[in-house]
């Protein structure tokens, strides 16, 4: 065990412990690899060990906790065209060499997620797990690997993740038989596990589940849909609710498409919403109302998506581009990168700082902290 004890000071601490987010000039004590004490630093200095790291005019905060990768995607780089939308943008995606992940490109993900102070990561992996673990291992940073079911042919074998690191996903409503989506489910939940699923991500979803009709599901019936696929007559939210895929251990990622009343479902499950907004500008596949989601009760966080919609992993300038079409408080948006997707992904040793959480810590960008404290 690391018996190293030292003491944080900064001029803020955002331990994102509810009801005292954000304690000012505050201290954190480590002792053997766990956060001891948090506190102003008065109430700490007399405690506090010789090692005494002040790290000045800054805040402090959990480390991030990225709730959405796909870092096996990492090799392939952006699209040469922006915003044209989803379908131009998975056709490009399939003529790309898809399962050619390679360990240097994951490392330089990995870097990169390690560079904003990432302490865990979601990661969407369903041809690679190995190549993304040992990646993520190599940076220390934490992670669950969400193995990703895909098509309306037999579920694959689970892959060997290191035992507690491994959940399941679903890729979409539409790329995914239903009773494969279902069994994810359930054995997420009997493994304490979050189930992940694309959700109301772009506008050829609506039209393909709720009439069966458009050039997204024109293309779908080519590629994978079944000669006896029948559409449910149901918008997205509204079939994975039929489905039994919604509660409070679920994330619904994207969720550009959903209404008021669909978002207060939502609330109502317990769902948490991952946002993308670069992602999703990138592709062209709209805004969600990220506003609409926060004021009806629906926890929401971030992920960076892939590196194939994303220009980089860094959750700071998901949290930017956010903030260019909403406002947010200060805790409001420290949520969305600590301790909302902490605790939906089962990282009950991150996202906030108090006794007994991992060291795990990130500095907010000075221009951030000006803009959420205008």
């Amino acid at each position: 065990m690391n018996d190293e004890s030292y003491t944080l000071r900064a001029r803020r601490v955002a331990t994102m412990v509810p009801g005292k987010e954000i304690v000012p000039n505050g201290a954190v004590a480590v002792h053997q690899g766990r956060i001891a004490a948090v506190g102003t630093w008065n109430e700490m200095k007399n405690l506090s060990p010789a090692d005494v790291r002040d790290l000045g005019e800054v805040t402090l905060l959990p480390g991030l906790v990225n709730a959405h990768t796909h870092l096996e995607l990492s090799h392939i780089g952006l699209p040469p065209m922006r915003g044209e939308g989803f379908l131009p943008w998975v056709r490009w995606l399939i003529a790309q060499p898809v399962a050619a992940a390679d360990s240097a490109s994951i490392a330089s993900a990995a870097d990169q997620l390690a560079a904003c102070g990432t302490a865990a990561v979601a990661d969407i992996t369903s041809r690679n797990p190995g190549l993304v673990a040992a990646g993520l291992d190599a940076r220390g940073i934490d992670y669950i690997i969400q193995h990703e079911r895909f098509g309306y042919h037999e579920d694959n074998a689970l892959p060997v993740v290191v035992t507690g690191k491994l959940s399941l996903a679903g890729h979409s409503l539409y790329s995914t038989r239903p009773d494969s989506l279902q069994a994810a489910k359930q054995w997420d939940t009997a493994h304490g596990k979050a189930f992940s699923i694309h959700l109301a991500e772009h506008a050829g979803e609506i039209d393909l589940l709720a009439t069966g009709t458009g050039d997204f599901a024109d293309f779908m019936r080519q590629r994978i849909l079944p000669q006896e696929f029948i559409h449910p007559g149901l918008s997205p939210v509204a079939w994975a609710d039929a489905l039994g895929l919604l509660d409070n251990r679920t994330l619904a990622v994207h969720a550009v498409h959903v209404t008021s009343r669909e978002a207060e479902l939502l609330a109502r499950r317990g769902v948490t919403v991952c946002l993308c907004p670069r992602s999703n500008e990138i592709i062209g596949s709209g805004r969600a109302k990220a506003r609409m989601f926060l004021d009806a009760g629906v926890p929401c966080c971030l992920g960076t998506d892939s590196l194939a919609s994303a220009p980089d992993l860094d959750l700071w300038e998901e949290l930017r581009a956010l903030l260019a079409f909403i406002s947010l408080t200060e805790v409001e948006a420290l949520t969305l990168v600590t301790s909302a997707p902490a605790r939906v992904l089962g990282f009950d040793h991150l996202g906030g700082l108090f006794p007994g959480a991992a060291p795990r810590f990130a500095i907010l960008p000075a221009d951030l902290e000006a803009a959420l404290r205008d």
